[in-house]
């Protein structure tokens, strides 16, 4: 038997790096998953990746910070039976400025559109899976929400602050949903990634100097993976979590504790 043998699992920004990883190790696990991500070639090629993989799979391409996209999102889990697990992974971070046009800068020079943009797919997205999903999670019994946050929730950077904002707001509102819909069955926990070898930050990898840098941040000397941060949802996914919720679950190979190295990224 796998650990998620049954539940149906939406997966938000699932169309590749962390939320494909994980559809991919959840699926394995025996989840039935909701592909979703902006483009629909994206989420068509994941749903494929899943069932060759022997999983089941559906997709749904949308923008989660739009209340019509989100609603028909969960409506495909609606249609599979219901809803166990939902995995708020879809976030913009430094690949905004190459994927998106959105630029990643400090405070004062932070434009309000991009401050506005980041705030709706990282923050207001998972705002608006929770409100429609929740209902679904707690009319199956109760389940799991992970919201994906970073270090940077919890530690300071020099630039990307609009990013920071959403990743602290992220662990807050993970708290208190855990307190508010615990009584009916509902675990909510927040991963804190540190660095992450994926598309997102592979252009700030490829240079020697910033790669080093940025691994030598953390006491393991090097970056995380994507089924790194895949397993670490798959735990608190599972019924090996059971007794979890409200917590901030770093996976960062000890960079947090490294602030003054974090500040000066």
């Amino acid at each position: 038997m796998g650990q998620l043998d049954g539940k149906i699992v939406v997966i938000t920004g699932s169309g590749r790096g962390q939320g494909l990883a994980a559809a991919k190790i959840f699926a394995r696990e025996g989840a039935r998953i909701v592909i979703n991500d902006l483009d629909s070639e994206s989420v068509e090629k994941a749903v494929a990746d899943v069932r060759e993989l022997g999983g089941e799979a559906n997709g749904y391409a949308g923008d989660i910070s739009d209340p019509d996209d989100v609603q028909a999102l969960l409506a495909v889990a609606q249609g599979m039976g219901g809803l166990d697990v939902l995995y708020n992974n879809a976030g913009i971070g430094n690949s905004a400025t190459k994927r998106f046009g959105i630029g990643m800068d400090d405070l004062v020079n932070c434009t309000l559109e991009d401050w506005n943009r980041i705030i709706a797919i990282n923050l207001t997205g998972s705002f608006l899976t929770c409100k429609y999903g929740i209902p679904m999670i707690i009319e199956r019994g109760g389940g799991s929400i992970i919201n994906t946050s970073s270090i940077h929730g919890i530690v300071g950077m020099t630039s990307a602050h609009a990013y920071s904002a959403t990743k602290g707001a992220l662990c807050a509102i993970t708290r208190a949903i855990a307190i508010t819909y615990g009584p009916q069955g509902v675990r909510c926990n927040a991963i804190l990634p540190g660095v992450v070898q994926t598309d997102m930050i592979g252009d700030a990898l490829a240079i020697a100097e910033v790669r080093e840098h940025m691994v030598n941040a953390a006491p393991l000397r090097k970056a995380g993976t994507a089924e790194d941060m895949a397993n670490a949802a798959l735990w608190l996914a599972s019924d090996n979590a059971k007794f979890v919720t409200g917590q901030d679950i770093v996976v960062d190979g000890g960079a947090s504790m490294y602030t003054a190295l974090i500040a000066s990224r």
